[in-house]
């Protein structure tokens, strides 16, 4: 029996093995390196942080900012100042005074009393002891009693304070400081609560330049006038004109008006700013 052994010389099988191994590297295709990454389709496009609702919250959140900064700017606020006040006829009470000398015996009314013209308001004696009746000049309201009974009165002593009804309605304003002084101006239109008619527009007609002690104010008028310092302090007036709409049933009424100063911006009332329009 034969035997054939085949022996390859090393050189040889090396050089093989290197030409199968080449021709393996030919025709074999590249493969990605290991560890890369495999991307998704579409995931190479840019991202969208923000979604499609988020934006519309935004873009309602800067309407809301771009309008409240717009009416800030320049939507309006009315603008007022709170006073006291006096609705009565004419800028000053009719003063009721006596045509003879004589003494006080008494007086036939009391104040807040509606009297018409010639009603008898007090009675005096005079010196021959004749008695006579001091009557009321025209219709109105009694509004103070000016003499003590028993007081001896000269011709033309005051015996007693009248809210003249035929006289036009008039709104006394009252400042009690500088700074309202200083809104009280002819022209200035005042809202006024009238009794039984609401609120009504009145203007502003005069102003006294100078102040009066704000104890003399109660001298004319009885009713409480609430809001007014008491003793010397200095007290403001102005006056304004109601419109013709019937008089008030029982004369001078205390109020608090409201003094329009026209309108502000929104940001001026938060910083206090802006007294006219």
């Amino acid at each position: 029996m034969s035997v054939s052994t085949e022996v390859h010389a090393p050189g040889a099988a090396d050089a093989t093995g290197t030409a199968a191994e080449g021709t393996t590297r030919a025709t074999a295709p590249a493969s990605a390196p290991r560890g890369a990454a495999v991307l998704e389709p579409g995931l190479d496009r840019p991202v969208g942080l923000v979604g499609a609702r988020l934006w519309a919250a935004a873009a309602a959140l800067l309407l809301v900012v771009g309008a409240g900064t717009g009416w800030a700017l320049f939507g309006t606020l009315p603008h007022t100042q709170a006073l006291p006040a006096l609705l009565a006829h004419g800028r000053a009470p009719e003063t009721v005074r006596a045509d003879r000398a004589g003494a006080l015996l008494a007086y036939r009314v009391a104040p807040g009393q509606r009297v018409a013209q010639g009603q008898p308001l007090a009675l005096l004696r005079t010196a021959d002891g004749t008695e006579v009746a001091v009557p009321a000049p025209e219709d109105g309201t009694v509004t103070s009693l000016l003499s003590a009974p028993g007081a001896e009165l000269t011709p033309g002593a005051a015996v007693a304070s009248l809210d003249a009804g035929g006289q036009p309605r008039t709104v006394r304003l009252f400042a009690t400081t500088l700074k309202q002084a200083g809104l009280l101006a002819p022209g200035r239109t005042v809202l006024v609560p009238v009794p039984g008619k609401g609120v009504v527009r009145a203007t502003v007609t005069a102003v006294d330049p100078l102040p009066v002690r704000a104890d003399s104010l109660g001298g004319s008028f009885t009713v409480p006038l609430p809001g007014l310092p008491a003793g010397d302090a200095p007290v403001w007036t102005a006056y304004a004109l109601l419109p013709d709409a019937g008089s008030p049933s029982a004369g001078p009424v205390p109020l608090t008006v409201s003094l329009d100063l026209g309108a502000r911006h929104p940001y001026q009332a938060v910083f206090g700013t802006g007294a006219k329009r």
